[in-house]
């Protein structure tokens, strides 16, 4: 009984709560029951009234076809039901109109974010084990193997796993009802566009005869990539979650940088393994144009956080000046954010053109004059664009700073960003309207008019061929590291600031 009791006191609250709730609740009762109905009846329909056929004629292809449409309806009905119930739910507690107990209870954000999480993943087993037994007697309809059948069912659960991860994420971010349905009707087309791939990719393995490549070695990496990729991900919003959860007194960031560090090492040592094995930079360019456009964003939310600390994260703070600079990069703060993220841009920029220098010879990549130019502008556009989102992000709180106290909160820097992006991309126009007219009717304008607009200058560095865009290609770079550079040197006093602000409390001296 001892044990039974301690088992009994490591269950997390939420997953009891939610699951009482779902089982009391007739929504999940009645989908599961109808959910077994329809199955049942796919199965009867297609052994009762299927065509009867000569042996010479039988149909080789009947448990595949029959698999697939058993397939949709689990993962449709996994991806509708799961997400929509721990994300509905979590929204509507995290509210001002109807604060659950559990926020005001002694449960860390962690184990509020992950007991939602856990109860989910107990829902999604209990479809995934009332849909298995059908799906499994597919096999004797000949058209699929039992190792095809495990694979597509590993990766409905992955997926379905991801999806409910991000409507917990949608869920937690604070927002008014007309924002959150916003997020929901977003949520729902990612729902849509996750199922599509999900079905192609589905169809794509079984085609190319899932079973047989088991004992390859390429299969198993390919298979092992993604699903690092995948729980990486989940990793990653589990731990935006828990940040968005937690009270704004604690160390929101601390978690979500060194999660962001290791999903870097992670992720880019998986793409070097693909790259070796594979004889292709492919993979390495993939997780280039992922990280960086990751970490463009975290420039965006880092612009937004605290300028000062309260005692609570003080005393957390290291007393050693050389532990200091570490902790300044990955504690809350709006300095060590941007120069976090800036760091891990450049560094992924600089390996990201290393392989064809150091790494792999080019004459051994089975398209190299493809991958070459792939590559430079994969990283020539990634690289425009942290320079944009740099450029603009430093200008917002450049701005902010030159108007009185407290005119334009901290946390409201990302509206002033996205006004100035707004104005960078619309205002060109106007003026070439004005004083290029006639070019910009026949077609032939300067790229240089258009620098402000991030979209009109990536295409042209990337896709244009003409003399004029061959000169912006070297020109846009230039101004744009050296706008950044001015910037960064305008906002050196905000950031001293925070560097001095950035130190444990005093000891207190003993009373005499």
């Amino acid at each position: 009984m001892r044990i039974v009791d301690k088992l009994d006191d490591l269950l997390n609250p939420i997953v009891v709560k939610e699951l009482r709730q779902a089982v009391k609740s007739r929504i999940v009762v009645s989908a599961l029951v109808l959910f077994l109905l329809i199955q049942l009846s796919i199965l009867l329909v297609a052994l009762s009234f299927g065509e009867r056929r000569g042996y010479e004629e039988a149909s080789l292809q009947a448990g595949r076809q029959i698999f697939l449409i058993l397939q949709g309806i689990l993962l449709g009905t996994c991806m509708l039901l799961v997400p929509a119930y721990a994300g509905v739910r979590l929204a509507a507690e995290h509210s001002d109109t109807n604060v659950d107990l559990l926020f005001i209870s002694t449960l860390r954000p962690r184990g509020i974010i992950f007991g939602k999480l856990q109860a989910s993943v107990v829902l999604m087993l209990l479809i995934f084990s009332a849909c298995a037994p059908f799906m499994t007697f597919t096999y004797l309809l000949r058209g699929i193997d039992i190792p095809s059948i495990v694979m597509v069912l590993v990766l409905d659960f992955l997926v379905v796993l991801l999806c409910t991860q991000g409507a917990i994420f949608f869920g937690a971010v604070p927002a008014n009802a007309g924002m959150k349905l916003l997020l929901g009707l977003f949520g729902l087309g990612l729902l849509a566009i996750m199922f599509g791939y999900t079905t192609a990719a589905s169809m794509a393995l079984l085609d190319m005869g899932l079973g047989s490549r088991l004992d390859s070695v390429e299969f198993w990496l390919i298979a092992g990539a993604v699903a690092v990729a995948i729980l990486a991900t989940v990793g990653l919003l589990f731990t935006w979650s828990v940040a968005i959860v937690s009270p704004a007194s604690a160390n929101r960031a601390l978690p979500v940088r060194l999660y962001t560090l290791a999903f870097w090492i992670v992720t880019g040592a998986a793409a070097a393994i693909q790259m070796r094995r594979f004889r292709t930079t492919m993979p390495l360019y993939f997780w280039e144009a992922v990280i960086v456009t990751l970490l463009c964003t975290q420039i965006v939310v880092s612009i937004n956080e605290r300028e000062q600390w309260g005692l609570r994260i003080k005393r957390t703070i290291p007393r050693r000046w050389w532990l200091r600079g570490p902790a300044f990069l990955l504690y809350s703060g709006a300095a060590g954010g941007m120069l976090f993220a800036v760091l891990l841009i450049a560094l992924t920029l600089v390996l990201a053109s290393l392989p064809l220098s150091w790494w792999i010879d080019p004459s051994t990549l089975r398209a190299p004059t493809v991958e070459i130019d792939i590559g430079s502008r994969t990283t020539l556009a990634l690289f425009l664009m942290a320079l944009y989102t740099f450029d603009y992000c430093m200008l917002a709180v450049w701005l902010r700073n030159l108007l009185p106290h407290d005119r334009i909160k901290t946390s409201y820097t990302w509206v002033l960003a996205i006004i100035l992006a707004g104005l960078g991309i619309s205002l060109p126009w106007p003026l070439l309207f004005l004083f290029q007219n006639e070019e910009l009717r026949m077609g032939h304008i300067d790229p240089g008019w258009q620098i402000s607009n991030p979209f009109s200058s990536i295409f042209t560095c990337v896709a244009e061929t003409s003399a004029e865009a061959e000169i912006f290609r070297y020109q846009c770079p230039l101004f744009l590291s050296g706008l950044a550079l001015t910037l960064l040197l305008g906002c050196v006093p905000w950031m001293a600031r925070q560097m001095r602000r950035f130190r444990p409390p005093e000891k207190e001296t003993p009373a005499v």
